[in-house]
């Protein structure tokens, strides 16, 4: 009877000893579990800073980039207003150059005539009969003691007053054109100076606006490039149809008109049409004033129409490309626009600056004249 209480006690203990090692043996495995949770947390963790530490690498690339796209931005709009500023500049500076080209052959031709009425009146002087009257005299000194009896006895003496009656008439023949050729004089100086006025105000610095008659702006362009119309043989045609006034910065308006005209010019030169003829229409339409400028050239090739205003294109060997670029600019300045039409090759083109008109009325007197 005593063995199996011992028995009972071995069993018990070897119970409890399987339990425990079953218990240690979960401790081991949770212990190993835990381990292994707290390997991949750390190894998960070093990851994440890993991939904190890239990404704020990666933003302060970024970051870098950014500052130096806006960097690059900068420059680069800072390059195309250069750019911007000296195409508007040399825009600017041909339209001038134009205007002076101009200016000078007007004046040119006007000394032409003043050099033929100095002529005239340098060869009147030179030939005058007035070198006779000193003879006269010189005869009548030599008679001065019996000139009565000289007079109305001697051959010579009686001739003497029919030779001062032709010579009064010739030398008021002579007084009469050169009086004529002094006129001419004075009148085409005056052109001169009437020029001369007109480029000096229009050489005033670009920029400052004032009311001026816009009928009057394609007057002054029109005699800025008279004498190239003359030396092409090309007709102009004024249709104004509106008289608008507005607050306009005159310099920059013509510049505009001076580069139109004379595109006109060269497009009837280089037509085969017999009548070379430019046409300035006047018009108001919409609260916009029109100016358009109209010829029977060679016209424009459809597919050109679209390039006419990019930079340095140019249909003309001699062009330089930035003729209506630059007049596009310019009337982009002037809160308005430049717009080109053209039926095709040998059809002519129409090329139309517009410009909104401020508050003052236009004048309705429509008037078609042929120049």
């Amino acid at each position: 009877m005593s063995e199996r209480p011992t028995e009972n006690l071995a069993a018990e203990l070897a119970k409890l000893e399987r339990r425990l090692e079953r218990e240690r043996n979960s401790r081991r495995e949770a212990e190993a579990i835990a381990e292994k949770g707290l390997r991949e947390l750390y190894e998960k963790q070093q990851q994440l800073q890993h991939e904190v530490a890239e990404r704020k690498c990666a933003e302060e690339e970024i970051r870098r980039l950014n500052d130096d796209l806006e960097r690059r931005v900068i420059e680069r709009t800072q390059q195309l207003e250069d750019v911007h500023r000296q195409l508007r500049d040399a825009s600017h500076e041909a339209g001038m150059a134009e205007v002076a080209t101009n200016v000078l052959h007007n004046v040119g031709n006007v000394l032409n005539s003043v050099n033929v009425s100095a002529e005239l009146v340098s060869q009147q002087a030179q030939t005058s009969q007035a070198a006779g009257l000193a003879r006269v005299v010189a005869v009548l000194r030599e008679h001065e003691h019996d000139l009565g009896t000289f007079v109305t006895a001697d051959s010579k003496g009686q001739h003497l007053v029919t030779y001062l009656n032709n010579l009064a008439e010739h030398l008021q023949a002579e007084r009469a054109a050169i009086v004529l050729e002094i006129e001419s004089l004075q009148a085409n100086i005056g052109h001169i100076k009437d020029i001369v006025t007109m480029q000096q105000r229009y050489a005033k610095i670009s920029g400052v606006k004032e009311i001026i008659s816009v009928v009057d702006l394609v007057e002054d362009t029109l005699r800025l490039s008279a004498g190239s119309f003359v030396r092409h043989r090309v007709e102009v045609i004024r249709d104004f149809q509106d008289r608008p006034v507005d607050n306009l910065d005159r310099h920059k308006v013509l510049q505009i008109l001076v580069n139109l005209v004379r595109n006109a010019k060269h497009a009837c030169e280089e037509s085969q049409c017999p009548e070379r003829r430019v046409t300035l229409r006047v018009a108001v339409e919409l609260g916009q004033g029109r100016i358009s400028v109209i010829d029977n050239g060679v016209g424009i090739a459809p597919e050109n129409l679209s390039r006419l205003f990019n930079h340095g294109f140019t249909t003309r060997a001699s062009g330089h490309g930035f003729g209506l670029h630059g007049g596009a600019l310019a009337a982009k300045e002037l809160g308005g626009s430049l717009n080109v039409h053209s039926d095709g090759l040998g059809r002519g083109a129409t090329v139309t600056l517009e410009l909104p008109l401020s508050s003052a009325e236009p004048i309705s007197e429509p008037e078609v004249a042929h120049a």
